[in-house]
């Protein structure tokens, strides 16, 4: 194979000029004229040691605080493909640098395992706010991994779900901790509502969620969805809440879910291993999750999306939610009939089928 030494990442090439690489146990390796030692490849970060400075090579994937905390209060899977690429391509990383005689030799497949872990650690922190079919997808598609670009502008839903009277609740509990590991399983449930019903998570709000439907990833009928994970949250919440009662010295009964969602043309955020959403509907939906403990508000962007795909039998109810600094604002509350019927399916769902 021959490698374009121009075209290479310049940041790898720049390590492997700087460092010509390390061993994984063995200490220093001399190369000629540099010296360098590799620490714990496998383990994590790797840090480089040169004559004049020090510069660190990442190889971890989930040496991230946020992503770190996710992991811990979310327990998302990652898909057994991704970390089987994973591991193997450290697992050639690691052999290859271990080979003291012809480190130099093997610098050409060095620079492109290296590339490739740069590649995949750039999207496998989406991995966890995807549903693991996704997941699996983003890996193996370049057009559909392209959608989660840095400053794309998408059509999305965004769901802004807030505990209402968090603090009361806060305050009722018998011990910090319990109340703790009540919002820590609360949020566990509500996240895997958001991923099953192709959502994407974007953060823990400290008393609630941010969750986004795409088109390009949930599908034509991504309102339908938010709202069936709107319906589904609403639900698993008084579940949840009414098992936990005893965490708490008084239970108060008009604890709830506010849940806002709102339509629109929304900037996607990709950096340094964050993935979020910026834009108007983002700003509304916050707002609208102000609603009574219980109900879901649209906004009426979102209720004219939601009129435009949804042609099953439903009510629509007009409803005025205050906004600071702005005044009474429209809103809309929609009542299913029977059980929500969704007829579309994401793309990506039927490429793999």
């Amino acid at each position: 194979m021959t490698i374009n030494k121009k075209t290479t990442n310049k940041n790898i090439q720049s390590n492997l000029e700087h460092t010509l690489e390390t061993t994984s146990d063995k200490g220093i390796v001399n190369t000629g004229d540099k010296q360098v030692q590799q620490v714990n490849l496998l383990a994590g970060t790797t840090k480089i040691k040169s004559k004049n400075n020090r510069k660190k090579l990442d190889l971890s994937f989930d040496d991230d605080p946020y992503d770190n905390s996710l992991g811990s209060i979310l327990n998302f899977k990652a898909t057994a493909k991704q970390e089987k690429e994973i591991s193997e391509l450290k697992g050639e990383i690691s052999t290859l640098i271990a080979d003291n005689k012809n480190v130099k030799e093997h610098k050409e497949r060095l620079v492109v395992l290296l590339e490739e872990l740069q590649n995949k650690e750039a999207i496998n922190h989406i991995s966890h706010r995807i549903t693991p079919e996704a997941s699996d997808f983003l890996f193996s598609d370049p057009d559909f991994k392209d959608n989660f670009k840095d400053g794309v502008l998408h059509e999305m839903v965004v769901i802004s779900i807030d505990i209402r009277r968090s603090t009361d609740l806060m305050l009722k509990a018998k011990s910090p901790k319990q109340f703790a590991d009540f919002i820590t399983l609360l949020t566990d449930q509500l996240s895997e509502i958001i991923l099953d019903n192709y959502g994407v998570f974007d953060k823990f709000t400290g008393d609630g969620i941010l969750a986004f439907f795409p088109k390009f990833f949930s599908g034509e009928q991504a309102i339908v969805r938010a709202l069936k994970a709107a319906q589904e949250c609403h639900q698993a919440f008084a579940e949840h809440y009414w098992k936990h009662k005893n965490f708490f010295n008084v239970y108060i009964k008009d604890i709830g879910l506010g849940i806002g969602v709102d339509f629109g043309e929304v900037h996607l955020v990709n950096k340094r291993k964050e993935l979020t959403v910026v834009g108007i509907p983002v700003v509304y939906a916050c707002r609208l999750s102000g609603a009574n403990a219980g109900e879901t508000l649209l906004n009426l962007s979102a209720f004219e999306e939601f009129k435009q795909v949804y042609d099953h039998s439903y009510q629509a109810q007009e409803s005025t939610i205050f906004i600071k600094n702005e005044g009474d604002a429209l809103a809309y509350k929609i009542l299913f009939d029977k059980k929500i019927t969704i007829q579309s399916m994401p793309f990506w769902l039927q490429e793999e089928s």
